[in-house]
């Protein structure tokens, strides 16, 4: 292609994302009705966003531009294996006491077998004993838990996360449900973290029953479990038919019983911060085009005390009930808005391929001007305080936006920042 048909193509250049052919779906249809094209080498020199379930590898991260972004950061693992982020947040707790008392006991096995049947034995004593819930820490959407109260019960072929089980969970007309909170982490240095307005309460379909531990449609809320329920399209109490609520039923809903939803979701901020915090000094510096959707898991005991059961490394994004799309839709046209990604990206991308002969994609959209073509300038992160559904959470104030970067674990610092997250979210207003 010459230089000028070039310079022809780039006042109309597309965004483009490549994403693989088993990606989520939703995602597509929100980028392509946003104007991006999908990625093939044989049309498109360049892309602008790559979307992946697994990690990225090393090289990935070290080939990335300035106009490209990646929805994973490096080194993750430590907050999405279920046994990393339980030995982390212990850590933490060991540190810096009850600021961290928001997580379920927990002994990784079988490397601390021995430490839980300490434990186990020490309170075995007890009339009433305590009832334990075993998750394999490799599997995901549900696969290989199971709860239990006596050690007999108790069975692994891998490694597993045994928790103490929350026995007293708020329920809604007897049944157990959970909240999937969507929090988007733009950096992690400087630490720049949204926590999404919406998301899903995902109900068990059986009620909740301390005397039936074996059933799994009673004590689990993961949907890829619960919809093979025979009673998931009954017409359940106050539930309805299904498994999954929006936040704003389940506001409607909490309030009309005068549950101070407000102070709830304060507390979810908090804690989805303090989570966060010891994870942002395991990150290496990498191309500010990273990102991260997490999802959050939290439940809500009858005490109104929110509890971390895990954060998802890549949070369905399936849109199998009008529910999922109500929430999904919304939430993925928002992130891409959050990102940042302009014509201008367009443009600089299609510079770094100036020499290839190959044909540029063209815009679905309206043109616009002609951008500029010189090399973009690093800028300070586009970190608006609200964008669409999204709410910033941290930096809150003025003093954390110059906290960079941040104190590490055991520093001064650090403690003074959990104390001051600590009286901002978990003191009632």
């Amino acid at each position: 292609m010459a230089t000028t048909d070039l310079e022809t193509h780039q006042r109309n250049l597309a965004l483009v994302y490549r994403i693989s052919d088993t990606g989520p779906q939703l995602l597509k249809d929100v980028l392509d009705s946003l104007g991006w094209v999908p990625y093939n080498e044989l049309d498109a020199p360049y892309w602008n966003l790559q979307w992946k379930g697994s990690r990225f590898k090393k090289s990935d991260y070290e080939s990335c531009q300035l106009y490209q972004r990646l929805n994973h950061f490096p080194n993750t693992a430590i907050l999405t294996k279920k046994d990393s982020l339980f030995r982390l947040l212990k850590t933490m707790k060991c540190i810096y006491g009850s600021a961290y008392d928001f997580f379920p006991l927990s002994f990784c096995v079988p490397t601390e077998y021995k430490k839980f049947l300490r434990h186990f034995q020490n309170t075995e004593d007890n009339q009433k004993k305590d009832v334990w819930i075993c998750k394999p820490t490799d599997l995901s959407r549900g696969r290989g838990i199971f709860v239990f109260r006596e050690l007999h019960e108790l069975s692994y072929d891998c490694s597993a996360m045994v928790q103490k089980y929350i026995p007293n969970p708020l329920l809604i007309s007897g049944y157990k449900f959970d909240m999937r909170c969507y929090v988007l982490v733009r950096s992690y240095d400087p630490l720049i973290v949204y926590l999404y307005q919406d998301g899903l309460a995902r109900f068990a379909t059986e009620p909740f029953d301390l005397t039936s531990l074996r059933n799994v449609f009673s004590h689990l809320t993961n949907t890829s479990i619960n919809k093979l329920s025979p009673t998931l399209n009954a017409d359940k109490e106050d539930v309805g038919p299904g498994c999954k609520w929006n936040f704003e039923k389940l506001k409607d809903h909490l309030q009309s019983r005068d549950i101070d939803f407000e102070n709830i979701w304060n507390r979810i901020k908090g804690l989805v911060l303090l989570t966060l915090l010891p994870v942002s000094q395991e990150i290496p510096k990498m191309p500010r085009g990273c990102f991260e959707l997490y999802g959050f898991d939290i439940l809500i005991d009858d005490e109104q005390k929110p509890w971390i059961l895990e954060v998802n490394l890549s949070p369905a994004l399936t849109a199998d009930t009008d529910v999922d799309l109500e929430v999904k839709k919304p939430l993925l046209r928002d992130t891409m808005f959050l990102l940042d990604v302009s014509a201008e990206d367009g443009v600089h991308a299609c510079n770094d391929y100036k020499r290839s002969k190959m044909p540029i994609p063209k815009r679905s959209r309206q043109r616009t001007s002609t951008p500029p073509s010189t090399p973009p300038k690093l800028q300070p992160l586009w970190s608006p305080s609200k964008c669409g559904g999204f709410h910033k959470i941290f930096p809150h104030n003025d003093i954390q936006s110059k906290q960079n970067p941040l104190p590490k674990v055991g520093e001064p610092g650090m403690k003074s920042l959990i104390q001051e997250i600590k009286k901002r979210f978990f003191v009632p207003k």
